[in-house]
């Protein structure tokens, strides 16, 4: 934390313009050197290669790009008009201030791009960061930050690794703010601490992604769709789409097709294994709480032999009695639940615990906007899913359990920045407001008043009065130097 203080000091006062620079040609070797972190979170968390490729290795470039264009203009130093009448010869602007050192408790699932929409923007901003990563993904984070310290001053990516205990050390060495991902009750736990520590936190704490299937949707698009959003990264991701709400009306064919398709899906190729023992249990339980409490396992449901692998699983009539639909599973399943219509699947999602992201699916795009609109969720879609939590211009954020955080966009920036408002008095005569007070004041005051209302009755006596003031107040001050008062 001392080196990062350290290094910030003059990071913080380095133009915006060199700041980019230096992230982009880090981004650029990382870009270069691709097959390097492919091979990292293959090893360390079982992505498949196609995944490891579009998901973690392609992105660095774009993102650095990204959130250039976004901080440009939020960064800029902002003029504020003041009333010339209330405040008369002054100027002011705000202009945004780096907060120090940046905490960032990263999580496993994603643990390079994931970091994207932390460090990149921590760092442009002007701070230093010190980085946890997840105990599962050490190495892949690990590159990440070496690679990004040897485009910066020395000290300014710090890393620290370990598993919970190091993440609630580093809050106590009190950063000037923390970033957190990860699970509902570590990310209560970091919130509370850092509220206590006065600590500025953003938290986000996992979703429960549901997918709106209307009678009208592009039956082959959809399935397709909610194939990908629920199976990449073996669904081990917070905007997984994890239940799909089907009008009943097109619910048989849904499924069939589903199943039609996930069956031909390959292990290891298409869908990756799960990233550790404790992810499968999770797994394990959710779907047998499902089938005991009535639901079909449609395809899959079991594990893939030995190792972490898991058959992609679809389970059809289910409700919000299992665990499959109330909690988040973090694995290769979808819940199917069968709705009357849309207004039944908005009620039974806005319901859920989590309120991440959400999608509607419908050939009907005006509907799906106005249904969209009426989803208590950060990020609602139409006719797709999460994708943009890769887009820096979009904030990525939600409701209920998953955390008031904010990811992505200047909406994000609070936890970055600090507003610094700088006030400039061009003028060397008394203010008509400093003491002594006196029954000119108290008069002048109520003919502002006046003016404010559009009461001009009394607006006459402003000149004079001003007049008086300013002779009562150098009266009293020429008093004060001759040692007469005070």
């Amino acid at each position: 934390m001392v080196r990062a203080r350290d290094a910030q000091d003059t990071w913080g006062h380095t133009p915006l313009a060199e700041r980019v620079k230096c992230l982009l040609g880090a981004a650029r070797e990382m870009l270069q050197r691709r097959q390097e972190v492919m091979q990292l979170v293959e090893q360390e968390i079982g992505k498949v290669h196609a995944e490891a490729l579009f998901t973690e290795a392609l992105g660095p470039l774009d993102a650095v790009k990204g959130w250039a264009s976004v901080l440009r203009p939020a960064l800029a130093r902002r003029k504020v008009r003041l009333n010339p009448l209330g405040f008369p010869g002054k100027r002011a602007q705000v202009e945004a201030v780096p907060r120090g050192v940046i905490a960032i408790i990263a999580p496993w699932n994603f643990p390079v791009a994931g970091l994207y929409r932390s460090v990149f923007p921590a760092l442009m901003s002007g701070n230093a960061i010190v980085l946890k990563p997840s105990e599962y993904s050490p190495r892949s984070s690990g590159w990440f930050a070496e690679l990004l310290a040897a485009h910066l001053p020395a000290g300014l990516v710090q890393v620290a690794h370990g598993d919970g205990a190091v993440g609630a050390a580093l809050l106590e060495a009190r950063p000037d703010a923390c970033v957190f991902t990860g699970s509902p009750a570590t990310g209560r736990k970091v919130s509370i601490r850092c509220a206590e520590l006065g600590i500025p936190c953003s938290a986000e704490m996992g979703g429960k992604d549901p997918a709106i299937v209307l009678a009208d949707c592009d039956l082959e698009r959809t399935v397709a769709g909610i194939t990908h959003w629920a199976l990449c990264n073996a669904g081990q991701a917070c905007g997984a789409i994890e239940i799909a709400y089907v009008e009943r009306s097109i619910a048989d064919a849904f499924v069939a097709r589903m199943a039609e398709v996930w069956k031909e899906l390959r292990a290891g190729t298409d869908v990756a294994p799960l990233a550790n023992a404790r992810q499968l249990a999770v797994v394990r339980e959710h779907i047998d709480d499902a089938l005991a409490r009535g639901a079909t396992a449609v395809s899959g449901g079991a594990p893939l032999g030995q190792g972490l692998g898991f058959a992609p699983t679809l389970l059809d009539r289910c409700d919000d009695t299992m665990s499959v639909v109330r909690d988040e599973t973090f694995g290769p399943v979808l819940a199917v639940v069968r709705v009357e219509g849309p207004a039944e699947a908005i009620r039974a999602a806005n319901q859920l615990r989590y309120g991440l992201g959400a999608s509607i699916w419908t050939a009907d795009l005006a509907r799906g906007q106005r249904l969209a609109e009426r989803l208590d969720y950060g990020v609602v879609s139409v006719n797709n899913h999460s994708f943009t939590g890769a887009v820096p211009s979009l904030p990525w954020s939600g409701t209920r359990a998953t955390g008031f955080g904010v990811a992505n966009s200047a909406l994000a920036l609070s936890t970055f920045v600090r507003p610094r408002a700088v006030v400039v008095d061009r003028r060397k005569d008394l203010e008509l407001y400093w003491m002594p007070y006196d029954e000119t004041l108290v008069e002048l005051g109520d003919v502002l008043a006046d003016l404010q209302q559009n009461r001009l009755g009394r607006a006459w006596k402003l000149p004079g009065l001003i007049r008086r003031r300013m002779r009562a107040l150098r009266a009293f001050f020429r008093r004060r130097r001759s040692g007469e008062v005070g």
